[in-house]
């Protein structure tokens, strides 16, 4: 299917196996969809997890996703203010930082990525929720914030 690709995801395609081929002794799956983009999920290691880290490039753009963040990027290498999509899926799949979510009951209320020493003790960025999920690659970092909710 990969002659189906646009010149755009051939393009993301080749640099992200050029730039992470150990991803891929990990259980994932490749789709390239009828919009022929180039898509590739990849389960997170830890046992415990059934999260998976998501690279796309539909829409002629990179979107990187895990957990309830993701971040959409013009390539997979350029440099931008917040950086590249290739730095924020090296800090997805590192072991210091993680996605820190923000929840009232099954309502998503924000998600942010976070170096371990900036995660919360508690609400008081997200007064609304009453749960903060805290979600990493290696699963070392996981856990859970229950909260009482400030409206």
């Amino acid at each position: 299917m990969n002659g189906n690709l646009t010149e755009f995801s051939r393009e993301v395609k080749a640099q992200f196996f050029e730039s992470f081929p150990l991803l891929l002794n990990l259980e994932h799956k490749i789709i390239e969809s009828e919009e022929n983009a180039f898509c590739i999920e990849i389960k997170a290691p830890s046992s415990k997890s059934e999260v998976y880290l998501v690279i796309d490039s539909s829409g002629e753009e990179v979107t990187v996703s895990f957990d309830s963040y993701h971040a959409h990027y013009n390539d997979l290498l350029g440099q931008y203010v917040y950086g590249s999509a290739l730095e924020l899926i090296n800090r997805i799949i590192g072991s210091e930082f993680a996605i820190v979510s923000y929840w009232r009951d099954e309502q998503w209320c924000g998600s942010a990525l976070l170096e371990r020493e900036s995660f919360p003790i508690n609400n008081e960025n997200n007064p609304y929720a009453n749960k903060i999920k805290i979600r990493s690659w290696l699963g070392n970092l996981d856990f859970n914030i229950e909260c009482v909710p400030r409206d």
